[in-house]
């Protein structure tokens, strides 16, 4: 038995949701992770089975950040459990992070990884590990959530205008704490469940009322959030993330968007050209070109009706995503050899550019500096 047959078996998945993967842990350089990543739509979406740590056999199942879900169908019928108790909490956009333990030896290791990718790494479209590592420079309480929190692997947003998906935001990068997933169950439990540290960074909790109808609830909340991205030209709140107690271990995860960001969703007639956009830039946070990849990544969210429907579409975004993607890549490298020469675009913006304009026409650079502007914070 390979291990992905042996993946397959142990996260009980189809063997055409696994892929192999062999990492080194930027955050533990000593240690090479060998094993497999799931991309199963449900509480096993980018769970990781590790089965060799620097090539010694050590089998172990890294559970993830899971997929969340609406609470109605696609014909828009509600489909409520029965909940005990609901907590509300803001939903944020941007790259999810989760921070893990792994054993080798008798020893625990704590590292990062993105939803479906094993490790934290820079990939060809985002400085993830770079950005991670400033935000832990600037946060101490990360990681001191996670070793307070040592049976849990902690999920955390990475969002802000230098790492932007479709929030405007105004701050340039932030990270907050989401939720908790028990090691050895992928039992999901909120903030409110979690042991608490000085410092947490915890979403916008909203208030309401235990004898509130949920449904209302819900229409009232998407409502609101609707209402203000309408008074602004680019919208300024995602939506709500409902945490249900149904007297099950786990808690149950239903988000809420406001009205204009769910239809840029459910679009009609197919899929909708910032949902592809937005699922090929996350393709490429694995590292991965590839459209047939693009593709699969698709079907957790599509049916193979709507992708053929909207198959010429989807080639045509993807090519102006992957285009974006290597412009981006040469605007980073340019830049790097830029730094090795001495320039700094904040102490001589205009040298800076100067010398960029050898690499790029003169019609780019104005895209050029808006990329290196914003990777620098400025």
């Amino acid at each position: 038995m390979n291990s992905v047959e042996r993946a397959s078996e142990i996260l009980d998945v189809k063997l055409d949701t696994l892929s192999e993967f062999s990492e080194i842990d930027p955050f533990n350089l000593d240690n090479k992770l060998t094993g497999v990543i799931c991309r199963q739509s449900d509480y096993r979406y980018g769970a990781l089975v590790i089965f060799r740590v620097n090539d010694e056999e050590c089998e172990q199942i890294i559970y993830g950040t899971p997929k969340l879900h609406y609470p109605f169908n696609k014909k828009g019928e509600f489909r409520w459990p029965d909940i005990s108790q609901i907590e509300i909490w803001d939903k944020l956009d941007g790259s999810n992070v989760l921070a893990f333990f792994y054993s080798h030896n008798g020893t625990f290791y704590l590292t990062y990884k993105t939803r479906l990718s094993p490790i934290l790494k820079d990939g060809i479209y985002g400085g993830f590990l770079s950005m991670w590592r400033e935000m832990l420079d600037l946060n101490e309480w990360i990681k001191l959530a996670s070793i307070s929190n040592p049976e849990y692997n902690l999920s955390f947003e990475l969002y802000g205008y230098r790492n932007e998906i479709t929030i405007k935001y105004r701050i340039s990068l932030d990270v907050k704490l989401l939720f908790g997933i028990r090691r050895f169950d992928h039992v999901v439990r909120p903030p409110s469940q979690l042991f608490a540290i000085k410092d947490l960074h915890l979403p916008k909790k909203y208030v309401v009322s235990d004898s509130s109808d949920l449904q209302d609830t819900y229409l009232s909340l998407q409502s609101e959030m609707t209402g203000i991205n309408e008074k602004v030209d680019q919208p300024i709140v995602e939506g709500i993330v409902m945490y249900a107690f149904c007297n099950e271990p786990s808690w149950r995860l239903f988000k809420c968007k406001a009205l204009d960001i769910q239809k840029l969703h459910w679009a009609s007639g197919g899929i909708s050209i910032h949902e592809l956009w937005t699922t090929a830039l996350n393709s490429f946070e694995n590292g991965i070109q590839d459209i047939d990849y693009f593709i699969d990544l698709l079907r957790e969210e599509y049916t193979n009706e709507q992708i053929e429907r909207s198959l010429s579409k989807v080639k045509r975004v993807y090519q102006d995503a992957f285009h974006h993607n290597e412009f981006i890549m040469k605007v980073n490298k340019m830049y790097f050899e830029a730094k090795k020469e001495g320039f700094d675009v904040s102490k001589n913006k205009a040298e800076t550019f100067r010398f960029m304009s050898k690499f790029f026409d003169k019609k780019e650079m104005r895209k050029v500096g808006s990329i290196i502007l914003k990777g620098e914070n400025l």
